[in-house]
This record gives structure tokens, C-alpha cells and sequence, in this order.
């Protein structure tokens, strides 16, 4: 065996130093690897679903060709709101996580490509929605941008549900928790008192509520960002000791 003295030393600019850049790649390779099965695994079935639903609340003034004021076409678009929101619970169900527990990325990074893989969806579940709606020729006029800001913020907090619920779920199934807690949070916006509400019609507060939304989107994506990054620490139980008297 060689001497610890006649191993050669390596200095800070040889094959160390590119140690950091190789580990970097190699987390990218394996977090593009991981990109397929990951997309395969997210549960879009019931944002399908909910989609369909969404469009077939808004499609029988289409059809029948039934003039309805402004504030009952929002009525038919929140309800599509809420249908795609519960079908975005259902995102970061994993209930293969108990054993990817020691993958090599993050566990946000996955839920970031089922995040995106829910906005792609749920985006074109709202835009067909919002289509059905304009082939009234009285709807042109309505706000659909202010509205689909309310759709996102919505989807937003599903998100943050579903990631409560998958952050507290030993089994990743966290859309038993997100689902019932969206539709609370949604009752309790209906709720609201006219000083503060976000569930206005067309006319005197849009732009205060619609301000409101605007807050609501922000905080809910900071707080997500915080559920899927913080790390848990294994808890220790702590033991009281006896010491027998010295003899």
C-alpha cells in the first residue's frame, strides 16, 4: 500500500474543478431522462374530464342561440373555472412516490413538468370554453382577459392544494385533501363581503376586484413555490436517558 505522503495532490484548477459543471450536466441529463415517464405518470384524465364538463356548461346558449345578460355568462364561465380547478387536484397524484423518495432531482422539478403538463391542458380546456362563448354576438364585449386571469389564479390554487395534499400524503395521493379544500376556498370567495370581494359583476369594482385576483395569483404561486421546495426533515424522537449511580 502507498504511503498517504506519495499520493499526488490534486491542485483546484485540474479535474476537480470541472467536478461542479459535470454534476450539473448529469442532473440535467437524468431530469430529461425522467421528462417521458414523468408526463406518462400525471394523472390528466380527470382535467380531461372536467374540460368536457366545462364546455358543456357553456354550450346550450350556443346552441339554442339564447341571448343571456353579461353577468350570467360569467356565472356559466366561473363554473368552468371550478371544473378544470378540481381537475387540476388531481396533478401531483403519485402513488409510485414511497419509492422515488432517492431520486436524483429534486421532487419539485417533477412536479414542475406535471405543472406544465396541467397549464397546457387546462388551457386549452378554457380556451375551447371561451370559443363556445364568443360565438354569441352578445358576448364580444365581454372581459375575457380579466376572466381568464380568474381562471389561472383559480387553477393556481388547485395547484397549491394538490401540492398541500401530496406534501402530506405518505402515498402521494393528495387529491382526496386538494379537491375539498378548492371547493371550501371557492365557497368561501362566494362569501365574501362587497369590500372585498372577487366574484363582481360587470360594472362599478371590476377593476378593484380584478386587482384582488391579481394579488391572490401572486401569493398563491409564491406559497406553491414554497410547499414543493421546502425540505423535510426526518423527525427525531428525543429519549430521556437514566444514569444508574456510580458504585
Amino acid at each position: 500500500m502507498r504511503p498517504v505522503s506519495d499520493v499526488p495532490a490534486v491542485s483546484a484548477s485540474g479535474p476537480a474543478a470541472g467536478g461542479p459543471a459535470r454534476r450539473r450536466a448529469g442532473r440535467l441529463r437524468t431530469a430529461a431522462a425522467l421528462l417521458w415517464p414523468t408526463l406518462r405518470a400525471t394523472r390528466i384524465s380527470p382535467l380531461l374530464a372536467a374540460g368536457v364538463v366545462g364546455a358543456a356548461i357553456v354550450t346550450p346558449p350556443a346552441v339554442t342561440g339564447s341571448v343571456l345578460p353579461p353577468d350570467e355568462h360569467l356565472t356559466l364561465l366561473r363554473l368552468v373555472m371550478a371544473c378544470v380547478g378540481l381537475g387540476v387536484t388531481f396533478t401531483l397524484d403519485d402513488p409510485a412516490k414511497p419509492t422515488t423518495e432517492t431520486v436524483p432531482v429534486p421532487a419539485w422539478l417533477g412536479a414542475l413538468i406535471r405543472a406544465a403538463l396541467a397549464a397546457v391542458v387546462g388551457g386549452a380546456c378554457w380556451a375551447a370554453a371561451l370559443l363556445v362563448t364568443r360565438s354569441g354576438p352578445e358576448t364580444a364585449s365581454l372581459p375575457y382577459t380579466d376572466l381568464t386571469r380568474e381562471a389561472a389564479t383559480v387553477a393556481a390554487v388547485a395547484f397549491l392544494a394538490s401540492a398541500i395534499g401530496w406534501r402530506r400524503s405518505p402515498r402521494g395521493i393528495g387529491s382526496p385533501l386538494a379537491a375539498p379544500m378548492l371547493l371550501l376556498g371557492m365557497a368561501v370567495v362566494a362569501l365574501l363581503p362587497t369590500p372585498v370581494a372577487l366574484l363582481v359583476g360587470v360594472g362599478d369594482g371590476w377593476g378593484a376586484a380584478h386587482d384582488r385576483w391579481t394579488y391572490l395569483l401572486a401569493g398563491t404561486l409564491v406559497a406553491s413555490a414554497g410547499v414543493l421546495t421546502v425540505r423535510r426533515y426526518p423527525r427525531v424522537r428525543l429519549t430521556a436517558v437514566r444514569h444508574s449511580p456510580a458504585k
